[in-house]
């Protein structure tokens, strides 16, 4: 029985890699992209959320490259990211504090990125719509746009 099975595995293994060959010199633009170093499956549209909670500007740093990291691997028209701000990391995008993030959350904006700020973390820490980078959108509360953003199928991640 075992003796049957082989045969069958590489002809299934060598009619997979004429696909996947055929597929990549095709070109088309919609294909998936493979992750064939942990799960084999195709990504045809990844959603992403990024949750920042704390003031700490290297976890932010950490965010922003994290999705520059992504966009190497797939066109950022190929996919949907979206910050979500609340408690002291409201802080991180005021205008008066953006520093050498500011550039990078403006060029990753230019790209799609959306950057949802917590109206309740914004009042707990004093700050008004004018306070914030212009690229930021606030929301009523954080933890209901996450959880929106989680029933819509997007991964979250926190760094």
């Amino acid at each position: 029985m075992k003796r049957s099975v082989v045969p069958i595995l590489v002809m299934a293994l060598v009619l997979g890699c004429g696909y996947a060959a055929a597929e990549k010199d095709a070109g088309a633009p919609l294909s998936p992209v493979v992750d064939g170093r942990s799960t084999g499956k195709s990504v045809l549209y990844p959603k992403l959320v990024m949750h920042l909670d704390w003031d700490r500007e290297e976890v932010l740093k950490l965010a922003l490259e994290n999705v520059k990291n992504l966009f190497k691997e797939i066109p950022p028209e190929r996919a949907s990211v979206h910050f979500v701000m609340n408690g002291k990391a409201v802080n991180l995008f005021r205008k008066d504090r953006a520093g050498e993030h500011g550039k990078a959350i403006k060029e990753l904006s230019a790209k799609g990125v959306k950057f949802k700020v917590c109206r309740n973390a914004m009042a707990n820490n004093g700050l008004a719509k004018d306070d914030m980078l212009d690229v930021c959108e606030i929301v009523p509360a954080g933890i209901v746009e996450l959880i929106i953003l989680q029933q819509d199928g997007y991964a979250y991640v926190k760094p």
